[in-house]
């Protein structure tokens, strides 16, 4: 049994240290293009570079469920809403990973504004952590991005994750990790994105993500997308309806096993 429970806890280690890395990364858009969304603006860039709120233009609400690796402990659910302001864009999320036993939780607000061909975005996070037997820790970490139109096709995109710096705890000087991403994207046409970008944890190698999506029927997309370190692939397709987009993705990771992510996109109103 003590083998049984030492398994166990390692395996939630692994899990809880991959969650934070995330950084309550989550839309199954971006998920089945690998995360390589750096430079995509929607309205899920409220979850993944501010900066791409600056397209914002209707009040949209928005949901998402992930299961890893067919482990109710490991499920992630996150929602929010978007809306165009007077100038720019704005978003309000909630982010949960975990159970009772280990959980993570994020409410953020993000904003995204265009100067000149540049859109420009910050985040901000609370982030409590819980360990049953051991309580809460909260703290704020800050996410600055950009995104610059380099031509009608072509877009470059940046972002550092708690670019704060924010500390968890002096013991060991245990911190949320500071990620950069740099990436481009690139649209040869409006049937095709094609994404790649590279992602720095300042503490860790470098990792490349890329990512396609291509629109092969009116209201149907297919994507696919890869990350190197460790080796992730990723499938999804997506249905956009009038005021509904639904969208769907399953990561393969060759040595754990399969995520399944579900995410809808509502338009409330069109501005």
């Amino acid at each position: 049994m003590k083998h049984l429970y030492g398994t166990l806890f390692f395996l939630l280690l692994f899990f809880v240290s991959e969650a934070q890395n995330g950084q309550s990364q989550i839309g199954a858009r971006g998920a089945a293009m690998g995360y390589a969304v750096v430079a995509t603006s929607d309205s899920w860039s409220s979850f993944n570079n501010p900066a791409g709120l600056y397209t914002c233009k209707n009040i949209n609400g928005l949901f998402a469920f992930e299961n890893k690796y067919g482990i109710a402990g490991f499920n992630s659910i996150a929602a929010g809403i978007v809306s165009p302001m007077l100038m720019g864009g704005v978003g309000i999320s909630v982010f949960r990973f975990g159970d009772d036993l280990y959980n993570e939780q994020t409410a953020a607000i993000s904003y995204g504004n265009r100067f000149g061909l540049a859109g420009i975005g910050i985040r901000v996070n609370y982030l409590q952590y819980h360990i049953e037997g051991y309580g809460n820790k909260g703290i704020f970490t800050v996410n600055f991005g950009g995104i610059a139109e380099l031509s009608k096709k072509l877009y470059f995109g940046a972002l550092i994750r708690n670019i704060n710096q924010a500390k968890l705890s002096d013991f060991e000087n245990e911190h949320i990790p500071t990620i950069l991403n740099a990436g481009l994207s690139f649209h040869p046409s409006d049937k095709i994105y094609l994404n790649a970008e590279i992602e720095k944890d300042v503490d860790l190698d470098a990792v490349m993500r890329i990512g396609l999506e291509y629109s092969f029927l009116k209201k149907l997309l297919a994507r696919i997308g890869i990350k190197t370190k460790s080796f992730n692939s990723y499938f999804g397709l997506g249905l956009v309806l009038p005021r509904l987009k639904i969208d769907y993705a399953l990561t393969v990771n060759p040595n754990i096993g399969y995520n399944h992510q579900a995410a809808l996109t509502y338009n409330f109103i069109k501005l």
